[in-house]
Formats: C-alpha cells, sequence, structure tokens
C-alpha cells in the first residue's frame, strides 16, 4: 500500500511539474510574420543580419513611470522615434513584462513592438516584432 502511494505521489510530482514546462508553446508570427498576439514570452534573439544592428526606439516624450495606468503616451508613430540602442545579429533580448505581464506594445498602425529591457526601474526600449527581426528562445 505504501508503495502505490509513494509511486502515485511520484507521478504526480512529475505530471503536474513538467506539465507547464512542456505546454507553453513558443509565440507563433501572424502570416505578415509579426508577434501580434499578446505573450508574455521573455527570451527572444536577434535574426536580422543588417550590419548596424536591429534599432531600439523610444520617444523622450514618454513618462518616466511609462507603465504607470494614468501615464499619457505621445503619438505611437514609434517607426519615427528615436533610435536608442542597435542589437547585433544574435544579440538575446529579454522582454520586459511590466505592468501585466505582456511584452508588447502597438503602434498607432496596429503593428507590434516588443519591449525589450535595458537597464534597471523597468528601462526599455522597443523594437518591432516581426520574425524578419527577432525570434523567440526557448
Amino acid at each position: 500500500m505504501l508503495k502505490q502511494f509513494l509511486a502515485i505521489t511520484v507521478f504526480a510530482l512529475v505530471a503536474f511539474t513538467a506539465t507547464p514546462a512542456l505546454a507553453q508553446s513558443l509565440p507563433v508570427a501572424d502570416s505578415n510574420g509579426d508577434f501580434s498576439r499578446r505573450t508574455g514570452h521573455e527570451k527572444w534573439i536577434v535574426v536580422d543580419r543588417d550590419p548596424d544592428g536591429l534599432n531600439c526606439r523610444w520617444s523622450s516624450e514618454i513618462p518616466t513611470e511609462w507603465y504607470a495606468p494614468d501615464a499619457q503616451y505621445p503619438r505611437m508613430n514609434i517607426r519615427e522615434w528615436s533610435v536608442v540602442r542597435r542589437f547585433p545579429y544574435n544579440t538575446v533580448l529579454v522582454a520586459n513584462m511590466t505592468p501585466a505581464g505582456m511584452v508588447t506594445m502597438f503602434d498607432e498602425a496596429n503593428k507590434p513592438w516588443l519591449k525589450v529591457t535595458i537597464g534597471d526601474n523597468d528601462k526599455i526600449c522597443l523594437v518591432r516584432a516581426n520574425n524578419s527581426f527577432i525570434r523567440p528562445l526557448r
């Protein structure tokens, strides 16, 4: 009886701890190559081979506490914002999940942008969330 109980306990521990990790699938790009579905996936890699690197943009008009519910944003014409960082091919990016576990923001054309952590206190910049530029990592 004790052996059976131990076997069931071990099975349950393995099944319930391994299943969530196995069930989490990588984000999938849509037909335009955009990672447009909301995701909380944290690790990404730069696949853009531009010798100048992948542009990461930010606007000086964004408040320091950009994640606050009452934050006032400028126009979301992100393609026109300043380039504050460039990431070379094969750079691993860590997405910022503040405030609600989602790692993307959308511009005024409804294109997704990945929030990339670049410093302390939720300092971020944005790269286009498209499979021409980035891909998710396990």
